[in-house]
């Protein structure tokens, strides 16, 4: 589920019996909720793993690469998806400080003890109530509700224990690869030499970081570029040609080629759509 065009805020409560798995991994330009009401789940996020079960909220920042899949034969789950943008949180920040509202999205993982549920759930149901209506009161009880699930979330944060997230001794490696990556994602990596690194064949690897992460190494490689180049076009004054080979690209030909392919755009036009200088 994405972002409608010409709305700042989406919600959606689901019910489904089937097997799932997202087409493929991806990044985009919106914040993302996901709540999970029964069945069990699994995120990818940027470099980590996340086991989702009942009462479980997962917190997507914009921009973060991610993946969501089933990870039992229970195909049976119910979940709300809520995607909204800046606009949206620039809005509700009027009525709570950001620093508390992008909390939440630090925590990434928060659960939500079973005393608490039926009040959630009730916020995440009035909230999608007042997003499918179009009178003037709407958007200004949208407003309220979602500063009290923020504001929920984060009194739950502070007093989760993070649980174990139970990954094998492979996914944990992979994990680790990951991380590597988006540390040193500027400097030469090569499918041999990470491996390697994993402690498994150039073939395995390939098909566990596959499985895991849902994109092919290279790919995934080339998304974590990108996603820092973004971060670049927008914040700084270096050419395209400099952000190319900062981001470990000796091609900026080729950089362009695969930001385009990437992020729909040019990078040249990437960064006069977003430029803050």
């Amino acid at each position: 589920m994405g972002l409608p065009e010409g709305r700042d805020i989406y919600i959606e409560r689901e019910e489904n019996d089937k097997p799932y798995v997202m087409k493929s991994s991806h990044m985009h330009d919106y914040y993302e909720m996901y709540y999970l009401m029964s069945g069990t789940h699994r995120y990818f996020i940027n470099h980590t793993l996340y086991n989702m079960e009942p009462g479980d909220v997962i917190l997507v920042d914009k921009s973060d690469l991610h993946m969501t899949t089933m990870i039992s034969s229970e195909h049976y789950y119910e979940r709300y998806l809520m995607t909204f943008n800046d606009n949206f949180v620039n809005r509700v920040c009027q009525n709570i400080d950001r620093e508390l509202f992008l909390s939440a999205f630090k925590a990434r993982k928060v659960h939500v003890p079973v005393s608490k549920r039926y009040a959630f759930e009730g916020l995440l149901h009035k909230l999608s109530s007042e997003c499918d209506k179009n009178d003037e009161y709407a958007k200004y009880l949208s407003l309220s509700h979602m500063s009290e699930i923020i504001i929920f979330l984060d009194r739950c944060a502070g007093h989760n224990v993070a649980p174990f997230d139970d990954i094998s001794v492979h996914e944990e490696r992979i994990q680790q690869v990951c991380k590597y990556i988006i540390d040193y994602y500027n400097q030469p990596i090569t499918l041999a030499e990470i491996s390697k690194m994993a402690y498994m064949s150039p073939t395995y690897f390939s098909k566990k970081f596959k499985k895991v992460t849902g994109f092919g190494f290279n790919e995934y490689l080339n998304n974590v570029r990108i996603k820092m180049a973004t971060n670049m076009l927008v914040e700084t004054q270096y050419s395209v040609t400099e952000i190319a080979r900062f981001c470990g690209y000796k091609d900026s030909n080729y950089f362009g080629d695969v930001f385009k392919k990437i992020m729909g755009i040019s990078p040249s036009k990437y960064r006069k759509a977003n430029y803050t200088f």
